[in-house]
């Protein structure tokens, strides 16, 4: 397969119509969609590998080996933070054709209808609930599973709320942990409902969700696979790896910024590709940013004491940055006499064997996370109304020390958190034996060194809109220098006061009869970690981030901290437009897998539209 893609001859010192940055999730997309109209030229240029053979990318639990491997995994550091501990992890993001759609843990779901109107009130005509339902049922291909789930975990889902012609093969995993059921009984005493569709824009509630796996060949199906595979041999489509882009060439015409071509090392030299109509980045909320301002787009004030001449003064350029916040919660023993499926005992052959005699269809080796709950502030906080009265009152009275927009952010924030229909945290219940290292009797010890004679699991709550906003900004003039990544986790004292309440609804799930059948005693932070200051210290020594991070190049007004308008074109230019999750002025609520491709697929017809206008 991969002699089908470009070699550095086919680009360098060549033209193309549209030269995208990023063969990732959003990149793969964009170039199937423009390489449709034969008489247009895309060039991809991907600084990862091509994978396209690798049976890593394509196992379901394959992502355990690429995560902390630099063949597959960017790996960027982040900053120290002064509020909590976050010096043992990194920002994973996948490194390859396919970006993170290849290394992610396959969770489908679709955003609260809420977060995608939010948008557009937030100054982009357009951006709603409605015509995003559209464009992401435009990438899914939803088979319906052939028989009935076994046992009280079901597959419950309603045909019509999927796609059924897209490129993005989705089903039903046929193999849980045994741990989620438990959950879902657990939650239901707390009043928490298992919902039957999670699809159509309502979020809220506890569910099996889908995952993108082929059912035919139990495959991953990444963006490679789905978008790329299918029209590698359209000749009006080149895609080059190990293509590092170092920045864009510019000059100035009628007061704007205008590329004319993309600088990028391949094999130890440099090239140019030339842009004959656009470039259109899609490297992610990290490398977006780096990459505008290494070409001199962002606030001077970074860009000019590294000797960046500064093409556009744009201060937004890498603010904003958000993330979904998660703590290592808590790990549980498991009881002697229960067997679960989890990562570490696929190797054991005793037990898959049961398996398959109890469920002969199911495969120990395709274990996905799949259980997903969401609950509104409501239902796992007594101070919900305090705490939306603070914030409140906060906006009110801080207001003009806020950023350009925020302000606006936040009354939109505290209006929906308002709403008990509206997620403000999710509980991750995580089947893997891959957490990173967890503070566990005052000693730090990875999952391997206390999980080693039983699997376990672990329940971590996670805070789905935080209030601090971090910053990703270049320190170095160099473009393989990572950027500074600093989330300022917890710079709103808001967001621990939320990380509390919904470990202390954890810990009260986990205590109620159903799942006791299961679980033994709690390992970390254990009985000991009792008082708000106990629990808020565990909480700070394991943070970790979910991969969801968004913001850094926002779709707002410009005079509101935009980075690109509602076309996604960057401000002050003429031809770079932005396509990945940098561009959400917002975080929502759930995993960003199918927005990553949903705004890649609105995106497409928006560059069509404007380029045939333009014709």
């Amino acid at each position: 397969m991969e002699a089908k893609l470009a070699t550095v001859h086919d680009l360098a010192d060549k033209c193309f119509d549209f030269v995208i940055i990023g063969g990732g999730t959003s990149g793969l997309c964009i170039a199937n969609r423009l390489s449709e109209d034969a008489h247009v030229s895309v060039a991809v240029l991907e600084s990862g590998r091509a994978h396209l053979d690798d049976p890593i990318i394509y196992h379901p639990t394959g992502w355990l080996q690429q995560a902390m491997n630099p063949e597959y995994d960017w790996a960027f550091p982040q900053s120290p933070q002064s509020t909590c501990d976050t010096s043992r992890f990194f920002w994973n993001r996948g490194k390859g054709l396919g970006g993170s759609s290849s290394m992610n843990l396959l969770l489908w779901t679709r955003p609260q209808r809420e977060d995608m109107d939010a948008i557009e009130k937030l100054g982009n005509p357009g951006w709603n609930w409605e015509n995003f339902y559209k464009y992401s049922k435009k990438s899914e291909s939803f088979f319906v599973p052939e028989r009935v789930s076994v046992g009280d975990y079901r597959d419950l889902y309603k045909s019509d709320t999927f796609g059924h012609e897209g490129p993005v093969k989705l089903s039903f995993t046929q193999t849980s942990s045994g741990i989620e059921r438990p959950v879902q009984q657990s939650l239901k005493l707390l009043g928490v409902e298992t919902i039957d569709d999670s699809m159509s824009g309502e979020t809220v509630g506890t569910f099996k969700v889908a995952s993108d796996l082929d059912p035919a060949t139990g495959k991953r199906c990444s963006a490679a696979t789905a978008y790329l595979l299918p029209v590698i041999d359209r000749p009006n489509l080149k895609v080059l790896t190990e293509a590092h882009v170092t920045k864009l060439v510019t000059e100035t015409s009628k007061g704007e910024v205008v590329t004319t071509a993309v600088e990028f090392e391949h094999g130890g030299t440099l090239h140019k590709v030339l842009v004959g109509k656009e470039v259109i980045l899609c490297a992610g909320t990290i490398q977006s940013p780096q990459i505008l301002e290494l070409s001199g787009i962002g606030d001077r004030n970074i860009l000019e004491p590294l000797n960046i001449e500064v093409q556009k003064h744009l201060p937004s350029v890498g603010r904003n940055l958000q993330d979904h916040i998660v703590s290592t919660g808590l790990v549980l023993a498991m009881r002697d006499e229960v067997d679960l499926i989890t990562s570490e005992s696929m190797t054991d052959e005793k037990l898959t064997s049961r398996l398959r005699e109890t469920e002969p269809d199911a495969d120990p080796t395709s274990l996905c996370l799949s259980g997903c709950t969401f609950l509104p502030l409501q239902a796992f906080s007594d101070r919900a109304e305090s705490t939306i009265a603070q914030l409140k009152a906060k906006v009110a009275r801080e207001d003009e020390h806020y950023a350009p927009g925020l302000r606006e952010q936040y009354e939109l924030l505290s209006e929906l958190l308002a709403n008990p229909r509206y997620p403000a945290m999710e509980l991750f219940v995580f089947p893997f034996d891959a957490v990173p290292p967890v503070e566990l009797d005052g000693d730090v010890r990875s999952s391997i060194t206390y999980s080693s004679q039983k699997p376990f699991p672990v329940l971590m709550p996670s805070i789905l809109h935080p209030l601090s906003r971090g910053t990703i900004h270049i320190c170095s003039s160099d473009p393989k220098r990572a950027p500074n990544i600093d989330p300022r986790y917890f710079e709103e004292e808001a967001d621990m006061d939320v990380l509390l309440d919904a470990f202390k609804f954890t810990r009260k799930m986990s205590q109620m009869a159903p799942f006791q059948v299961i679980a033994g005693a709690e390992l970390a932070p254990g009985p000991k970690a009792q008082t708000d200051e106990e629990i808020r210290a565990h909480i700070e020594k394991n943070l970790h981030t979910t991969w969801h991070s968004c913001g850094t190049c926002s779709m707002l007004p410009e005079d509101k901290g935009g980075v690109v308008d509602s076309k996604l074109k960057v401000y002050g230019t003429s031809n770079i437009r932005i396509v990945d999750l940098s561009i959400l002025p917002l975080i929502v609520s759930v995993h960003t897998q199918t927005v990553a491709y949903g705004i890649a697929e609105m995106a497409a017809d928006i560059i069509k539209e404007q380029n045939s206008a333009n014709a």
